[in-house]
């Protein structure tokens, strides 16, 4: 039987406990008792709450991309209301929102969402936030990746989105009833509130790259950088220059020049930091090979740029394109990035930078990726989300409990379920995601035999793509050239 969440009247008397009191049908294991009354209270990663979606019929016919396809699809938003975690029902604006995580929910309501608190009625919060992501995990059997890499991230300091787990319904129309569409990950939009947060200020220059792994240099014209760069706030022609400048002297500089000054832009063992978790995590669908989710943030127009993790959901070698399972389980660790990532090339030409990048892979292993940590957190989180995740018609649980018992996979172990043919990794012609459990064993042994017998690891091939505004010539074609070590023997002349 499906829940009917009575949205009626935001203003309704008694409504906030009406929909505190609402239960998924069957068990349900609450992350905490009562309403949250700050974000802090309601992120955490083995935390889950209720969510009620409700739209009209006119406005969810809307929804659908209106042009475009890919990384170029245009999501209108409509109006709609959103009641969170017991709190009563707020009026926002509501649209879809990724890329292959749209494209394999087609046939199914079970989107991702974004949730704009700001659109309708301007001013409006909840609780410190103007938006609030709603990730399907259509594509993770698991239901934990980016929970876990977000949280990773987190415990080594850097600045990443908070997350927590939802049980989410959609009711279409007035008269109709709620219906479950599943486990979904809440997580935190990186926004001036966000940056304000953990930088002092959301008042700088971000950025969120598309198809743009070079850092290159455009000319002196701010709208030739839009389309590569993409602005997300709107700043003073002084950050832009800054901006410009940096990209010139990465494209430019001899690589005397480079050494002496690149810790004018960046913080070295910040990005070393940053770039050590993607490659323990194996996260290809980044910086490290495709150029985009990610953020760069400048707080100050003479300040340093900061890079921060985004759609985090294919770690874990979880990137259907990057090569195989095997091959990502076994990424390198001294060139986890193409050849065609010059920031970083040029980066690791300089000794030091390399010295503070090995210190960080130890860091990552010795903390967020101990085997021993992540199974307590892996259990901590199944014992949250399994019976949310039992109902959801769009995961196969048996994949997904397989995620936390299975130590390896097991030919023919994974059966899709009833819409298994189609998503959660078992999709038609894609490659199948490894299961976390194998993942954390593999992975772990593939480093470690890196660094202390210099074995050969995986080197991703560059994009087939040109970077969006690049003036260059084709990226290269990589090079699966295998590395030695923790650095390879082939050293590149040290500045």
């Amino acid at each position: 039987m499906n829940t009917h969440y009575a949205f009626s009247r935001v203003s309704s008397p008694g409504l906030t406990l009406v929909l505190a009191a609402l239960l998924l049908t069957g068990p349900s294991i609450p992350a905490a008792d009562g309403k949250p009354s700050t974000a802090t209270e309601l992120f955490g990663y083995a935390k889950i709450w209720d969510v009620g979606l409700r739209i009209s019929e006119e406005a969810y016919r809307t929804l659908a991309p209106t042009q475009g396809r890919g990384f170029d699809r245009d999501y209108p938003y409509a109006e709609g209301q959103v009641a969170i975690a017991g709190h009563a029902p707020l009026k926002v604006g509501l649209r879809y929102k990724g890329n292959s995580s749209y494209s394999s929910a087609s046939d199914t309501k079970k989107k991702s969402f974004k949730v704009d608190f700001n659109r309708v009625i301007t001013g409006q919060e909840f609780l410190g936030m103007t938006k609030l992501n709603l990730n399907n995990n259509i594509l993770d059997p698991s239901q934990a990746r980016e929970t876990l890499a977000f949280q990773m991230f987190t415990d080594m300091g850097l600045p990443s989105c908070r997350t927590a787990f939802a049980r989410v319904h959609l009711q279409v129309g007035k008269d109709e009833k709620s219906e479950y569409l599943g486990l979904y990950t809440m997580v935190e939009q990186v926004n001036s509130a966000f940056l304000k947060g953990r930088f002092g200020t959301g008042k700088g220059l971000l950025l969120k790259p598309e198809r743009n792994n070079s850092f290159p240099y455009l000319g002196e014209r701010w709208k030739d950088y839009e389309s590569s760069y993409v602005p997300k706030t709107e700043t003073s022609p002084e950050f832009h220059h800054r901006l410009m400048e940096f990209a010139r002297f990465v494209e430019e500089s001899d690589d005397k020049e480079f050494a002496g000054k690149i810790a004018d832009y960046i913080d070295i063992s910040e990005l070393m930091k940053f770039t050590a978790l993607h490659a323990v995590l194996s996260h290809l669908d980044s910086f490290l090979l495709r150029g985009h989710n990610f953020y760069i943030y400048l707080p100050r127009i003479d300040g340093k740029f900061h890079w921060l993790p985004w759609d985090v959901n294919s770690t874990f070698a979880g990137h259907r394109s990057a090569g195989s399972a095997a091959q990502q389980m076994n990424l390198s660790v001294a060139q986890p990035y193409t050849d065609s990532v010059k920031l970083l090339a040029r980066i690791m030409k300089i000794k030091a930078a390399r010295v503070e990048y090995a210190k960080q892979v130890g860091s990552v292993l010795a903390g967020p990726f101990k085997p021993e940590l992540l199974r307590s957190r892996l259990s901590r989180i199944e014992e949250t989300i399994s019976a949310a995740v039992s109902k959801d018609r769009n995961t196969d649980f048996a994949r997904f409990k397989a995620n936390y018992t299975e130590p390896e996979e097991r030919s023919g172990s994974s059966r899709p379920g009833p819409r298994g043919a189609t998503r959660n990794g078992a999709r038609s012609g894609m490659q199948q995601k490894p299961l976390l459990s194998a993942f954390i064993a593999k992975r772990t042994a593939s480093i470690l035999a890196q660094l202390s017998d210099g074995a050969e690891g995986y080197i991703p091939r560059a994009s087939t793509h040109r970077s969006r505004g690049s003036r260059g010539g084709r990226p290269e074609e990589n090079s699966r050239r295998p590395s030695r070590g923790p650095f390879p023997r082939r050293a590149p002349p040290e500045n």
